[in-house]
């Protein structure tokens, strides 16, 4: 790699942060100046930003959401991580091959797999076992009425809650009874569509794909899996930032009790558990450092580890 790639990098990171903010200023200035106009303020009037919930819909969160909530945050800090360690290309500092006589049952040649692609595996793996109990109970229990759209009147509200935020002024909601109705969409997007798309672009990526039905162009092609695969990355990126964002911007202390404590109130309990699975979070990062996630990786299979490279 050339000695000035990371010098580039970040020069790019900055142009595109920089970027990202003369923009974000752009929108909060029109924005303000729609609102202006009697013509938006009469269309504000009539869609508030949110739909009333269909009779029977559940209220509250039961304890099984907020555990699932802080798992799939959990999990996401180390998909999104090792996802980017595999894009960067750096060599990686050992390699996985599965043990035929650990795992007789599966079929194929064994595969070899940097260690980051074989941690980023692991992870999914537990990643969409805890998506799959999510969606079942919210099924079960009628939370899916929460987060699917059921009328088209949550498209005209969703974008009056969209200005509403872009200048902000918060739009009014109860998140602990109903959802406004660009909240209900993003969620019913990543729940129902990114998710799914994730899974199935990570599958067709995986190893375990069969090799007779890989094609390197198309729609299900090397390329265009890779593509869609990496788009869903940085949606998740761009959700969890603007999620978490004005999670603490409107209300933190109820937010927090809502999704950590399973409480509609304003206390710090929510925003002590939040704290605690930061810390959390935090100490598997230090203790899951590459050499540890290979000590664990030798456990299914024959790792093999390179040297490091000379220091510069």
């Amino acid at each position: 790699m050339p000695r000035n790639a990371p010098r580039s990098r970040r020069a790019r990171l900055v142009l595109l942060v920089l970027g990202l903010l003369v923009a974000g200023a752009i929108v909060v200035v029109l924005a303000r100046w729609l609102r202006e106009q009697p013509a938006v303020l009469e269309f504000l009037a009539r869609y508030p930003g949110e739909v009333a919930p269909p009779p029977g819909t559940p209220v509250g969160f039961p304890w099984w959401l907020n555990w699932s909530h802080g798992l799939n945050a959990f999990f996401l800090v180390f998909i999104v991580a090792s996802g980017l360690r595999i894009r960067s290309k750096v060599r990686p500092p050992a390699f996985w091959t599965r043990d035929p006589v650990r795992f007789p049952r599966l079929r194929g040649a064994p595969a070899r797999l940097s260690i980051h692609t074989w941690w980023h595996l692991v992870v999914d793996t537990l990643f969409v076992l805890n998506g799959l109990a999510f969606v079942v109970l919210l099924v079960a229990t009628g939370q899916w009425m929460r987060i699917v759209p059921l009328s088209w009147e949550v498209v005209p509200n969703a974008v009056s809650a969209g200005l509403q935020y872009a200048s902000f002024e918060w739009p009014v909601h109860h998140g602990w009874v109903n959802y406004n109705a660009l909240q209900q969409l993003s969620y019913f997007a990543t729940v129902f569509l990114a998710a799914p798309l994730a899974l199935a672009t990570g599958l067709r990526l995986s190893p375990g794909w069969p090799a007779s039905w890989r094609r390197p162009s198309g729609l299900l092609g090397d390329a265009a899996a890779r593509r869609t695969h990496a788009f869903v990355l940085w949606y998740f990126v761009g959700f969890t930032v603007v999620h978490v964002g004005l999670v603490l911007t409107t209300g933190a202390l109820r937010n927090l009790n809502t999704m950590y404590a399973g409480r509609d109130e304003v206390s710090w309990l929510g925003a002590g558990v939040f704290a605690g699975s930061l810390l959390l979070t935090a100490a598997a990062w230090l203790l899951l450092s590459p050499r540890r996630i290979t000590a664990i990786a030798k456990r299914t299979g024959t790792v093999r580890e390179l040297p490091a490279p000379p220091k510069r």
